[in-house]
């Protein structure tokens, strides 16, 4: 059992694992599943936008780069257009030297887009990771959406605010982890249902008040069934768009929550499978918020369609018999250690930023290229002779078979998504020789509003003028017309909390991507064993934690 080089824990390669790595012909990974999740998560900006000017026409962006970061950024017109070729900054080889420093000082030169999105977007600048959007605002990792804002993994949704992990759904607010939902405020793990408050573990539900665990329910309040009279005359005592008596109400469903049996794993047509957040999974380990993945392991957020596959973060349509890379589909076949490599791309190695490309080498901001090394065009024979100079060097030097360093990511490590999974100290992380990014984008000390109307009653429209100030983290922040009219329409207080620090507060109501070995902890009459369950499993919840967390079975028994 080896010892990961980062963190100096003990780690298990597996049977299966090996065979992996022979059938794609790199070495054995020297860094444990976490670690080499937070390495690649240490590449990933998801969330930190900046005001800049294209590097190309001059106009005005909202970029993932900071001012200051000396990368070349150009406007998404821009950077799609053909008023440059990426061929221009290609590098000769230095066989004697580190791949890593070529590529890295390759991708300092070429240009970069603003942010990843597309052209056809509408009203939704402020977006990243993103696509097809109408009237959105602050969205990330977002693609068919219409007036959507302050959310993160949303999908074909409408007129949503602050929500995370939110599909086909509308009018939700403050929600995590609900899929088809309708009219849903402060609500988490829900399918189908409509017209509530704070649900947890729901399906099917409409016109419920502070429930877990219903199935198929209507007009219940704190799990208690009414008649629609007796219902709406104790909804009709609640002020939701009271800010202490929201907070009261959240108080109340944590206890709630407490007392609730969990199912060991979130999964959904499963089979041979491991991990949490998983639908129409087979044969696939260790792997979190994937859907439709097949025999493959340590991968998390694959949307749709990933097989043979093992440490991807993020995207991953269509992914087939790829290797650590981070930001990767469409149509991707055979491509190991990429960032950010989209669109019917196969056989790359090391290459950033590439779209629909063919066998190239330590390459960025390429499109529509084929047998290139450092941006370099060669033959195709010329192309393959280097390429196992190349692998047989970077194998010496311990390079290949490693992703980036993070030493070479473009942002600082407290820009990226690896501090929000992984969080480090500055000293930490410069310690280490990774980027830090001091004065992150914000204000404050500049709140002209101190004291925010307790009932959204009360509130004038002229607070969309005003600056506040966020009462945790302190920093300043503004209220959308749009924003405004959401909450008055629904009855929702002024939020508290800028949004960075509401999205942080939506992260951990879910559980870290740990896997810990438990046994199931249901003790009851019924369930076909005496005593305690003795099925064993595999679950994200800790063995230190409060819930009480059963098998599939005794769950399904004890829900349905």
């Amino acid at each position: 059992m080896p010892n990961c080089k980062n963190c100096n824990q003990p780690f298990t390669i597996t049977e299966q694992d090996r065979a992996f790595y022979r059938k794609i012909e790199v070495p054995e990974p020297t860094w444990c599943p976490a670690c080499r999740e937070m390495r690649r998560m240490a590449w990933c900006n998801e969330g930190v936008l900046y005001s800049g000017k294209c590097g190309l026409c001059r106009r005005n962006i909202i970029s993932e780069f900071s001012p200051d970061n000396p990368r070349k950024v150009y406007c998404l017109n821009c950077w799609w257009g053909d008023k440059w070729d990426s061929m221009e900054y290609a590098l000769e080889l230095d066989l004697s030297g580190s791949f890593f420093n070529q590529l890295h000082e390759l991708e300092l030169r070429v240009p970069h887009a603003c942010v990843s999105s597309d052209l056809i977007s509408i009203n939704s600048e402020y977006t990243h990771h993103a696509g097809q959007n109408k009237n959105c605002y602050l969205i990330y990792h977002a693609t068919f959406n219409e007036d959507c804002y302050y959310s993160y993994g949303v999908k074909k949704d409408k007129d949503c605010i602050d929500v995370h992990n939110c599909f086909s759904s509308e009018l939700c607010y403050e929600c995590v982890d609900v899929h088809d939902c309708y009219g849903l405020a402060w609500s988490q793990d829900c399918v189908k249902c409509s017209s509530s408050y704070w649900l947890r573990d729901c399906v099917g539900c409409s016109d419920c008040f502070m429930c877990v665990g219903l199935r198929q329910k209507k007009h219940c309040f704190l799990n208690e069934q009414f008649t629609q009279k007796e219902y709406e005359k104790k909804l009709s005592a609640v002020n939701t768009g009271s800010f202490i008596k929201v907070d009261e109400c959240q108080k109340q469903f944590l206890q709630l929550q407490a007392e609730h049996i969990y199912r060991f794993a979130q999964m959904n047509k499963t089979q041979n499978s491991s991990g949490n957040y998983l639908y129409h999974a087979f044969g696939s380990n260790f792997c979190f918020d994937c859907n439709e993945i097949e025999q493959s392991n340590y991968c998390s957020q694959m949307q749709l369609k990933t097989k043979d596959c093992y440490d991807m973060y993020q995207f991953g349509i269509n992914l087939e018999l790829s290797y650590e890379g981070a930001m990767i589909g469409v149509d991707i076949f055979n491509s190991h250690f990429c960032f950010c490599c989209i669109d019917k791309c196969s056989n790359l190695l090391y290459c950033i930023e590439s779209y629909t490309s063919d066998n190239c080498f330590l390459c960025s901001s390429i499109q529509k290229k084929k047998y290139c090394i450092l941006n370099k065009q060669y033959s195709e024979k010329e192309y393959f002779e280097l390429r196992n100079k190349i692998i047989a060097k970077m194998t010496i030097d311990g390079e290949y078979g490693e992703y980036f360093p993070v030493r070479m990511s473009p942002f600082g490590y407290n820009e990226t998504t690896a501090q929000l999974w992984f969080p480090l100290t500055k000293e930490a992380a410069v310690a280490k020789g990774w980027p830090w990014r001091d004065n992150l984008p914000g204000t404050f000390g500049r709140e002209t509003l101190k004291n925010i109307p307790d009932d959204i009653k009360d509130v004038r429209d002229d607070i969309t003028k005003e600056i506040l100030a966020c009462v945790g983290c302190k920093k300043n922040y503004k209220i959308l017309v749009q924003e405004l009219d959401f909450y008055r329409r629904n009855s929702y207080p002024i939020p508290r909390y800028c949004f960075e620090c509401r999205r942080i507060a939506r992260m951990k109501k879910r559980n870290q991507r740990y896997l810990y070995q438990r046994q199931c902890m249901c003790d009851r009459l019924g369930h076909q064993h005496s005593g305690r369950c003795a099925v064993e499993f595999e679950t994200t919840y800790a063995p230190e934690r409060p819930e009480k967390v059963y098998c599939e079975a005794c769950y399904q028994k004890e829900i349905y």
